[in-house]
């Protein structure tokens, strides 16, 4: 099983209905794939886990960076994971309020000096966790 975890910035202020809309395409998409994970948004960027097999995620992911709706497209995290994490969700979806996507991104920021410094093999997985443990407890799903 393979994960692909980024971030990007959204062109212009997406609509809840147009959110709604891209998680409708990207559900059936995903099922069609048996491709799982999870998209959040908030502050104006996104952040999106894919898992699947690694051709179809590595494909998937080349169409999503060439998506006109979003621009800095930043890789988090690209390899190898025991399991999915989203595994019921062809596609979960939480558009955050501003200060928990701050928190949030702020755990795995890639800008950060010591991002790319060694760290434990499960830090990819434990951040998958930490993802999945924070959008359950969130009551906004749109």
């Amino acid at each position: 099983m393979h994960h692909i975890v980024y971030q990007s910035s959204a062109v212009g202020e997406p609509t809840a209905a147009s959110l709604r809309l891209l998680l409708q395409h990207s559900r059936i998409k995903n099922g069609r794939l048996n491709v799982t994970g999870l998209l959040l948004y908030g502050k104006g960027e996104f952040l999106q886990v894919l898992e699947g097999e690694t051709d179809v995620v590595r494909a998937l992911y080349e169409t999503i960076k060439l998506d006109h709706r979003h621009k800095d497209v930043a890789t988090l995290s690209d390899g190898i994971i025991p399991v999915r994490v989203f595994k019921d969700w062809t596609m979960g979806f939480q558009q955050l309020a501003d200060e928990d996507f701050v928190r949030l991104v702020g755990y795995i920021d890639p800008y950060r000096p010591t991002f790319l410094a060694p760290h434990p093999a499960d830090t990819d997985e434990s951040m998958l966790w930490l993802l999945r443990s924070f959008v359950a407890n969130q009551s906004s799903w749109v």
